[in-house]
């Protein structure tokens, strides 16, 4: 029998006991993974930390801590039974904290002319196209303690969304007619008349209202079923936890 094959039929490493603990004390959600979601946590939490690169920038130094944690932040949006772990996803950048981003994007000044912006944005993490994730480590580890942004989450729904080329503001799906029809909604409504859990700069589109609307079904599951019954319930089945049976923050 070739190493290969006595590898495959070995089957997958088991969790590092370590990991788990780490896991269970800082991650809110942890809890609400049962006898069913948590073998498979565990399972894209490996595959994430396997097929990923982690690097460090202005000076942070990227530990086993940090991987793990992030890769279980990741892992909580992707328990279906048909889900992978990010494919698209290469590598994860973690600044310090919030950090400077130079963009260029074209205004138009009316008829034919347009001008390239260089202004320097500061950001808390960014998910872009070419497979990298780029995160603030304070800002993650201010919503792992319970604050209501979740940059992580929030870009990791981005890559969700990118997974779906040509249809902004949904991960692939069988059909979109509930989903379509529950964000639309929730987005006019808080166009019209604001949210108490729902960040207003959800109102820049379809995608940036998919990644709040994720980070407030994580952080906060019971204010989000409470004043957004229907977009609680989208999310609920979708992501597969009753994250509302957590405590508000």
């Amino acid at each position: 029998m070739s190493w290969l094959r006595r590898l495959l039929r070995r089957g997958p490493a088991p969790f590092a006991p370590a990991w788990r603990a780490l896991l269970e004390r800082r991650l809110p959600q942890h809890a609400l993974l049962d006898a069913v979601l948590l073998p498979r946590f565990e399972a894209r939490v490996q595959d994430f930390l396997r097929r990923k690169r982690f690097y460090g920038c202005d000076g942070l130094v990227v530990t086993e801590e940090m991987r793990v944690l992030v890769a279980g932040v990741a892992a909580l949006l992707v328990l279906r039974e048909d889900a992978a772990a990010y494919p698209q996803l290469r590598s994860v950048l973690l600044y310090p904290r919030a950090f400077w981003v130079r963009h260029r994007e074209p205004y138009d000044i009316g008829g034919d002319l347009e001008l390239v912006s260089d202004e320097e944005q500061l950001q808390l993490g960014e998910s872009q196209d070419v497979g990298r994730v780029v995160l603030s480590w304070e800002d993650v580890q201010a919503a792992l303690a319970g604050d209501p942004v979740h940059v992580a989450a929030h870009e990791f729904a981005h890559q969700l969304n990118d997974e779906n080329p040509g249809i902004e503001g949904a991960p692939p799906l069988a059909d979109y007619g509930r989903w379509s029809r529950v964000m639309e909604a929730a987005l006019q409504e808080l166009g019209r008349r604001g949210s108490p859990v729902l960040d207003e700069y959800g109102l820049e589109g379809p995608a940036e209202f998919f990644a709040v609307a994720t980070e407030a079904y994580l952080q906060r599951g019971a204010l989000l079923q409470r004043h957004h019954p229907e977009l609680y319930a989208l999310l609920r089945d979708y992501y597969l936890l009753d994250t509302a049976q957590l405590r508000a923050h």
